[in-house]
C-alpha cells in the first residue's frame, strides 16, 4: 500500500516539476528554438518535496468565533386538540334537514347545523304547554301551597327543555304560538369549519353521540421533529424560524410551547409544538413546514471544515511545523456552524494549518509512517 502512494505521490510531484520546467523552456524558446538536452533541468537525485510551493497550500489560523448551532426541523400544521368541538344532541332522533351539509363549510356562531324530529322532543314540549297553562291559572291564586306547586312544575319543565338545548327564544315562542314543534334546530355555538361530519339525511341522531365536529382554526399547531442528537439543545420556550412550502419567500417566528415526552423509536425522533397564529386564515392543516432554531453556543476554537480531515471515525488536521512541512494532529471537533468546525482538543489558538490538499498530505503522511502507533500517540498528546 505504502509502494502505491509512494507511486502516486511521485508521479505527480514530478509531473509538477516537468509542467514548470517546460513552461519556463517554451517562453524562452520563442527566442531561440533550438534546445539542446545539457539545458534542460535535470531531476533531482533526493526529491524532498516543497510541497506547499509545488501545490500552492492554502493555510489557515486557528482562531476564536462566537458560535451558533442551527438545529433543521420539519413538521406539518395540525388541528390544536383543544380546537376541535364536538357538536352533540341531548335527546334521539332522526335528521329532517341538514344546513352544515358538508365538511370543510365555514359557519358562524348562531347558524343553523342541521334539524332534529324527535318523539322525546314532542312530548317534553307538551308536557311544558300544560305546565305553563296550570302555572298561568295559579299565578294569582290566594293557596300559596298551589301556587308554589305550580311555579316549580314551571320550572322543572321550563329546565328540561334548556337541558335538550332549546333556546330561550324558541321556548318564547312555544308559550306564545302552543304550536309544538316536531322537530329541533340545533345552532352552532361558536365560529368554525366543519371538520367531519358523522350524518346524513335520514340518520338516526343518538342521545350524546357527536354528530359533527367543528374548529376554529384561530390557532394551528406545528408539530416538528428533532433529531435524537440534537434533543440536548432544545428547550421550551426558545425563539424559533419557520417557513412553508406555500411561502417560499416568507419567514415566520415563533417559539417552542411543548416538548413531547416521548420518541419515535422507528425514525428516532422527538416531537415538539410550535403555536402558529392563524386569525388572517392563510395556513392550513397539513401544510409541511421547515423549523430553524438558532442556538448560542458562546465564543470556542474554530477552523473552517476545508482544514479538517473528517473521515468520521477521526478528526485530523495538517499543522505548518516550518515552511512547506505539515504534521498531522488528532483533533475533537464539536459542533458544525456555516462552514465551521467547533474544535474542542489537538491544537491552540494561533497555530497555522493546512486549509487545502489535504488528501495530499494525509498520503504523504502515510508514506512517511506518520500514522504509526507510536506516532499516533505523539499526535494525539502534542500541541496540548
Amino acid at each position: 500500500m505504502r509502494g502505491l502512494i509512494g507511486v502516486v505521490i511521485g508521479i505527480i510531484i514530478g509531473g509538477a516539476v516537468t509542467f514548470f520546467a517546460l513552461q519556463n523552456f517554451v517562453k524562452s524558446g520563442q527566442k531561440d528554438q533550438k534546445i539542446h538536452s545539457s539545458e534542460l533541468p535535470q531531476p533531482k537525485d533526493n526529491i524532498k518535496g516543497d510541497i506547499k510551493q509545488l501545490f500552492n497550500i492554502d493555510t489557515t489560523v486557528v482562531s476564536k468565533m462566537f458560535l451558533y448551532k442551527t438545529i433543521v426541523g420539519y413538521g406539518t400544521l395540525q388541528h390544536p386538540e383543544n380546537d376541535l368541538k364536538d357538536i352533540t344532541f341531548k335527546i334521539s332522533g332522526y335528521v329532517e334537514e341538514l344546513y352544515a351539509d358538508f365538511t370543510g363549510k365555514y359557519i358562524k356562531k348562531g347558524d343553523p347545523l342541521l334539524s332534529v324530529y324527535s318523539p322525546q322532543l314532542v312530548s317534553a314540549q307538551e308536557e311544558f304547554l300544560r305546565a305553563f297553562e296550570y302555572y298561568k291559572n295559579m299565578k294569582n291564586s290566594p293557596d300559596p301551597v298551589l301556587k308554589k306547586s305550580a311555579e316549580d312544575l314551571y320550572e322543572a319543565a321550563y329546565k328540561r327543555l334548556k337541558y335538550w338545548d332549546i333556546t330561550d327564544s324558541q321556548i318564547e315562542n312555544l308559550k306564545k304560538t302552543g304550536k309544538i314543534q316536531k322537530s329541533i334546530t340545533l345552532y352552532s355555538p361558536y365560529d368554525g369549519w366543519v371538520m367531519e361530519k358523522f350524518v346524513y339525511l335520514g340518520s338516526q341522531v343518538k342521545e350524546g353521540k357527536p354528530v359533527m365536529r367543528i374548529a376554529k382554526h384561530k390557532n394551528l399547531w406545528l408539530i416538528t421533529d428533532i433529531y435524537e442528537d440534537d434533543i440536548r439543545f432544545v428547550k421550551k420556550g426558545q425563539e424559533v424560524e419557520f417557513y412553508f412550502v406555500s411561502y417560499p419567500e416568507r419567514k415566520f417566528k415563533g417559539v417552542i410551547d411543548y416538548i413531547y415526552p416521548m420518541m419515535d423509536k422507528d425514525k428516532r425522533t422527538l416531537k415538539v409544538r410550535i403555536v402558529v397564529n392563524n386569525e388572517k386564515r392563510e395556513f392550513f392543516p397539513g401544510m409541511y413546514g421547515e423549523v430553524n432554531i438558532k442556538i448560542p453556543v458562546g465564543e470556542s476554537l474554530v477552523l473552517p471544515e476545508t482544514a479538517v480531515l473528517n473521515t468520521g471515525k477521526r478528526q485530523i488536521v495538517f499543522v505548518q511545523k516550518e515552511k512547506g512541512v505539515f504534521d498531522p494532529v488528532f483533533v475533537k471537533v464539536g459542533i458544525y456552524s456555516d462552514g465551521y468546525y467547533q474544535i474542542l482538543e489537538g491544537v491552540h489558538q494561533g497555530m497555522i494549518v493546512a486549509n487545502s490538499v489535504l488528501f495530499l498530505l494525509d498520503a504523504d503522511a502515510q508514506l512517511k509512517g506518520k500514522y504509526s502507533k507510536d506516532k499516533k500517540m505523539e499526535m494525539m498528546h502534542h500541541h496540548h
